[in-house]
C-alpha cells in the first residue's frame, strides 16, 4: 500500500516547550493507524499538524504526495476538504439539530439544494448507526455515544479520503466503546477510508489498529504493527501486553 500521509523530521513546540523533536512517520492508504503515548505526550498535537491546526516548527508533511504546509492556499483548501475530523467532545453546534449539524459542511462547501443536503445528511446519520428520529434532536438531547456518532457523521459528509478521530472512545462505557470500534472498522472496509486515530483504549489498540506509533520523550519510540512490537528489543506497551494476557 502506498503512503497517503508522511511526516518527515517534524519538530513542534508551544513556546519554548518542545513537544516533538525531529520525528517522522508514514500512514498507508486504507489502514487504521493509531497515535499512542502517555498523557501529555503530544498525540493530539501531532494529529493537529495534519489537519492545519498546528504548523510544525520544522519539517514537512505530505498529504497524498503534496507538501501540505508549503502549498498554495487553493491546494490547502482542497486538502482540508479531503479530510474529515471527529473531535474528542464532538464539537457539535448546540443551537442546531443533528440533521443541520451533519449538513453544515454541505451548506458551506456544496451547491446542493436544502432538500438534497438534508437527504445526504440523513444518509450519513443512519450510516453511523443513529436512527432517523435522532436527526430532529439537539446535541443536549443526545447521550455521549450518540453525540460521538453525530460528530462522526458530520466528519464523513464530504466523503473524505482520510478520517481523523481524536479519542473516539473517550467517555464511553465498554460496550459502547466496542461498538464504536466495530463501526470504525466497518466504515474503513466499506468506504476504503484511511483512519487516523488518537487513542489510549487498550481494546482498540489490540483489536482494530493495523499500525501505530508510540510517542515517548518527544520522540517516536516505535512505529509498526503489534506483532512487530512483540518482537522488538524494547516494548513501551509491555505492561499493557501483560495485562491483556492475564
Amino acid at each position: 500500500m502506498r503512503d497517503i500521509i508522511r511526516g518527515e523530521n517534524i519538530t513542534t513546540s508551544y513556546g519554548e516547550r518542545i513537544m516533538h523533536d525531529n520525528v517522522s512517520w508514514s500512514i498507508k492508504e486504507a489502514e487504521i493507524y493509531g497515535f499512542l503515548g502517555g498523557s501529555g505526550s503530544g498525540k493530539t498535537t501531532l494529529m493537529k499538524t495534519m489537519i492545519y491546526l498546528k504548523e510544525p516548527n520544522l519539517g514537512d508533511i505530505y498529504f497524498d504526495g503534496v507538501n501540505m504546509w508549503k502549498s498554495d492556499i487553493a491546494t490547502q483548501a482542497k486538502i482540508k476538504l479531503e479530510s474529515g475530523t471527529m473531535f474528542q467532545f464532538g464539537a457539535l453546534y448546540s443551537s442546531m439539530t443533528i440533521l443541520d449539524n451533519v449538513g453544515v459542511m454541505l451548506v458551506e462547501y456544496s451547491k446542493f439544494s436544502k432538500r438534497q443536503i438534508d437527504e445526504i445528511a440523513m444518509f450519513w446519520i443512519q450510516k453511523v448507526g443513529l436512527k432517523k428520529e435522532a436527526a430532529s434532536l439537539y446535541p443536549s438531547e443526545l447521550s455521549g455515544g450518540m453525540k460521538k456518532r453525530a460528530a462522526l457523521a458530520r466528519a464523513l459528509v464530504l466523503s473524505p479520503k482520510v478520517l481523523f478521530l481524536d479519542e473516539p472512545n473517550s467517555g464511553l462505557d465498554p460496550v459502547s466503546s466496542r461498538q464504536m470500534d466495530s463501526l470504525v472498522r466497518d466504515l474503513r472496509d466499506s468506504l476504503g477510508l484511511t483512519v487516523v486515530m488518537v487513542t489510549h483504549d487498550a481494546d482498540s489498540i489490540f483489536d482494530i489498529l493495523d499500525r501505530f506509533l508510540i510517542i515517548e520523550n518527544k520522540k517516536i519510540a516505535f512505529e509498526g504493527t503489534l506483532s512487530e512490537l512483540e518482537k522488538a528489543d524494547r516494548n513501551p506497551l509491555e505492561e499493557l501486553f501483560k495485562s491483556r494476557k492475564k
